[in-house]
């Protein structure tokens, strides 16, 4: 058994990149976002960036977050989509046997971009996810008499702290608090974006982290999970258009 997916993280409002890459990926079945879908636009942009993911993959389930440069007004308009999980959980697979989390949003650098976040903040939201999704798995493993299989994937903007996928110029600029996070849940796999400068595939503990590039660049990845008599294993591979 295995499932196909996209992962792109931002997009900046770059609609032809995002159309390229839709239309060489008819065969996915879902779409992770990690971020910056617009480039500082408001409610009409973040609707012609939806609208795309609508348009050519319609089967295709939508799961997405917002980035440090998408403003106020277009995570308004996120926040209607029910692939929107800031801060929220989602039973991935219809074997419900993996649950993804997300949190949005741009560690704090500067504050002069509009969605930029504290530490304490990252970690509040990560930590926020888990439990819906421990809930989740728990109020599906009450009804069914099963054990719950807490298989996970993060959804973030900011990359973890001290991976491949947070570095420019030879420095680490990722979360501490998710790396914290990576190293205590050991997730499946970690999704993220940001640093442009840090895609990239690799293994951080356990878990498989990719930073899929700018996908206004034209740079995405494609996510395999396949299960296994031990259980669901996930693999990915950088492409461009």
């Amino acid at each position: 058994m295995q499932h196909l997916f996209l992962a792109l993280a931002d997009i900046h409002g770059n609609i032809n990149a995002l159309e390229q890459i839709l239309k060489a990926n008819f065969n996915i079945e879902g779409i992770f976002v990690a971020g910056d879908l617009t480039n500082f636009g408001k409610e009409k942009e973040a609707q012609r960036v939806l609208s795309a993911f609508s348009n050519i993959a319609p089967k295709a389930k939508l799961y997405f977050l917002a980035g440090n440069c998408d403003t106020a007004e277009a995570r308004k308009c996120f926040d209607m989509q029910p692939g929107y999980i800031e801060q929220r959980c989602c039973a991935l697979l219809p074997e419900k046997e993996i649950w993804i989390i997300g949190c949005g949003g741009g560690l704090y650098h500067t504050g002069l971009t509009p969605f930029e976040i504290r530490e304490e903040g990252l970690e509040s939201g990560i930590k926020q996810a888990l439990k819906c999704a421990i809930r989740g798995y728990r109020d599906i493993s009450s009804m069914d008499g099963s054990e719950p299989t807490p298989g996970l994937i993060v959804l973030t903007h900011t990359p973890p702290k001290d991976t491949f996928s947070d570095m420019r110029h030879s420095r680490h600029i990722g979360s501490a608090a998710f790396q914290t996070f990576l190293y205590e849940q050991e997730p499946l796999l970690w999704i993220c974006g940001h640093i442009h400068e840090g895609k990239s595939i690799h293994i951080e503990n356990k878990t498989l982290v990719v930073n899929p590039g700018p996908a206004a660049h034209g740079l995405y990845s494609l996510i395999l999970l396949k299960k296994s008599p031990k259980g669901w294993k996930a693999a990915a591979e950088l492409r461009s258009i």
